[in-house]
């Protein structure tokens, strides 16, 4: 998958005119190699300064095999072939984000999308790098906190303002960056706010009279966020250092915290508003050393701390806070090639303190310690037949809870990947590759006791648990013509994974007396998921393109049916105009209903969903101007997305018309 260089440059000062001067590479998420590409798909330069939103899931919808699952407009996390929360894992410039976003539905992840240079999600066996239990995949934000180059100006910089029309939001942001001999510094800052979504009709469509008309009541959110950093480089590395400091305050639909009472009827007579105030301060390091040993090319070192912290307001008194102190590393060693072998072996060590108090502290507070060894080779052949090349990878994690109240858990994982890809002629590229990848069970899993409001749910962990398995096979072909005509390229993936031992919360139908909650267990049994990606691109004219796009995931338990709150089939249409300063494009996506929800779910109905966007670049000697309008859900309708916790009580948000200005300097 190929993409120009400007990919990794910042994205607020690209323009047409620089993209053109810059040649096209492939980038690769591998550890080793620069000369191919192991992701799903990739999101950068203007393209992402327009479709940025406020939640990481809402910046990646269209996004071919990405979905988003929800709790509200506030909070959405990426789901990848029907894969999400622990099994997928989201990535802050390489490490994890050290929040508490998988803890439970109601948690908002902490990356920023606006303050974004590149969004990649990837898959394959360069994957293990980061973690065995990423078995859906790796959604990577890629920033400039800790600057990767020299610039060629002493200074720098951008900004952008916003305004979007369904909730009033107004965000704004900026980033300044320079070089002063071997340094290079890094600052940006980012300011959002809104008010109540606006929505067709009832959120709550089966009982109006406890829901409001027109908007989702207590959805307004408030958000600052404020990152400097510097790099120094030398003559055989680099080093870097930056602090991030972030707040989001948030409310929860009503409904989204009913304590048992009302039914989770969308009024808020029997409950109080909840709103989450989320605080954290991130610190990370990086360094690079050339030739750091005898056999060895390079040495990489990454390290983050974050002290994160948010708690959950019922009206104006505190309920339930979560703190997470965590420490993440990761140290990797390139090695000279062997027989054409190219590989990098790595130590990832992640400590965790996670504490809960309040009456929804439904986990034990516990101290989470994982190290993982990690190794990965690739080789490429000089063959001008078919041009193949084979990437493998090995990991070994072990992972240890320690509850406070209770005696720890310890587990061993062990996880495997080898992929294979070959060229038989200029334009076609076949690929196929196999997974074994055993994740540890979590400390919600393993030890979790007592009421979730988010989920409306009584869970009840099992510390028996074994890892979770996933055997899984992915073929994938793609065309690119050195010559395009009609048809320019196209593409198309189809997976088959087995799980066993799947880990999910079985909804026992049994009510916990004092909660009046549902009582979930987790429990563990064999699953399947299979599915297919597609999407081709036509050339009409020089300047415009249609590009046709679908994908569809089936998720089935051996035993008790549908896995609840999977993607449905999707198809998509999107008609792209590009020519001098002006880009525009018009993207019509249909998703099927969902009938297959699972146990004690209901069924969903699906939508047509019209979006449409204007670029225009105003190249104005040495002060690029970039003026955008996007509109989404154009037509009004009313979607419930069936991968969404709430989507009886809050759907999705209804016409919007986003208008922005980038100036850079």
């Amino acid at each position: 998958m190929k993409f120009r260089l400007w990919a990794t440059l910042p994205a607020f000062i690209v323009t047409p005119a620089l993209a053109e001067k810059i040649e096209e590479v492939i980038v690769s998420a591998s550890p080793i190699s620069s000369t191919h590409v192991d992701t799903a798909s990739v999101l950068n330069g203007a393209e992402l300064r327009t479709r940025a939103a406020a939640t990481l899931a809402e910046t990646l919808s269209g996004q071919v095999g990405v979905s988003t699952t929800s709790f509200g407009p506030n909070v959405g996390n990426p789901v990848i072939r029907g894969q999400s929360g622990a099994r997928v894992k989201v990535m802050q410039d390489n490490l994890d984000t050290l929040d508490l976003s998988t803890t439970s539905a109601d948690h908002a992840n902490t990356t920023e999308p606006l303050l974004a240079d590149q969004i990649e999600i990837l898959r394959g066996p360069s994957t293990l790098r980061f973690g065995s239990g990423a078995i859906g995949g790796v959604v990577n934000v890629i920033d400039s906190r800790i600057p990767r180059q020299l610039t060629d100006k002493a200074i720098s910089g951008a900004i952008e303002t916003r305004h979007s029309t369904v909730n009033d939001e107004t965000a704004t942001v900026a980033r300044l960056d320079g070089s002063a001999g071997k340094m290079a510094w890094h600052a940006d800052g980012l300011y959002r706010e809104s008010s109540d979504v606006e929505i067709p009709g009832y959120g709550n469509h089966e009982d109006p009279d406890e829901s409001p008309h027109g908007y989702i009541e207590n959805s307004s959110a408030r958000a600052h966020a404020y990152s400097v950093g510097g790099s120094w480089f030398g003559e055989r590395g680099m080093f870097g250092l930056s602090i991030n400091q972030q707040e989001n305050e948030y409310g929860l639909p009503p409904g989204g915290h009913d304590h048992g009472h009302g039914g989770g009827g969308g009024g808020h007579d029997d409950e109080e508003l909840v709103r989450l105030d989320m605080e954290q301060t991130r610190i990370d390091l990086k360094g690079e050393l050339d030739q750091p040993f005898q056999g060895f090319e390079k040495m990489r070192v990454q390290m983050a701390h974050n002290d994160y912290e948010h708690t959950e307001f019922e009206g104006d008194e505190a309920g339930t806070m979560f703190e997470n102190d965590a420490i993440e590393g990761r140290v990797e060693l390139l090695h000279n090639p062997i027989n054409d072998w190219k590989g990098a072996i790595g130590l990832q060590i992640l400590d965790r303190d996670v504490t809960a108090t309040g009456e929804e502290a439904f986990i034990p507070n516990a101290d989470i310690q994982s190290y993982g060894l990690f190794l990965i080779e690739e080789k490429h052949w000089d063959s001008k037949s078919h041009q193949p090349w084979i990437q493998w990878g090995l990991r070994v994690e072990r992972q240890e809870v320690d509850p406070d109240n209770s005696s720890s858990e310890n587990h061993t994982a062990f996880s495997g990947s080898i992929a294979y890809h070959w060229t038989p002629a200029e334009a076609h590229h076949f690929s196929i590759s196999y997974s074994l990848a055993e994740r540890a069970p979590t400390l919600e899993e393993l030890f979790s006791d007592g009421p979730h409001i988010a989920s409306q749910s009584f869970d009840i962990g099992d510390r028996n648990l074994d890892n979770e398995r996933s055997n899984n096979i992915d073929l994938g072909y793609e065309w690119h013509p050195a010559e395009p005509g009609l048809l320019q390229e196209a593409s198309i993936n189809v997976f088959y994974n087995q799980f066993d031992d799947y880990i999910y919360a079985f909804n026992t139908g049994v009510e916990d007396v004092d909660s009046e909650l549902d009582i979930y267990e987790y429990v563990q049994e064999d699953a399947r998921f299979h599915g297919i990606e597609a999407e081709t691109r036509f050339g009409l004219s020089e300047a415009v393109t249609l590009r046709l796009f679908g994908d569809y995931v089936r998720a089935k338990l051996d035993d008790n049916g549908d896995i609840p709150r999977t993607t449905p089939a999707r198809f998509g249409t999107e008609l792209r105009y590009s020519a001098n300063s002006l880009e525009a494009s018009v993207q019509w996506l249909s998703v099927s209903e969902q009938d297959n929800p699972g146990i004690n779910e209901e069924e969903t109905d699906g939508y047509d969903q019209l979006d449409a966007q204007v670029q225009w670049h105003l190249d104005s000697g040495a002060t690029p101007v970039m003026v955008f309008v996007r509109g989404t859900n154009l037509l009004n309708q009313e979607i419930r997305h069936a991968t969404s916790y709430l989507r009886e009580l809050a759907p999705a948000a209804g016409r919007n018309i986003t208008t922005g200005i980038q100036v850079s300097f």
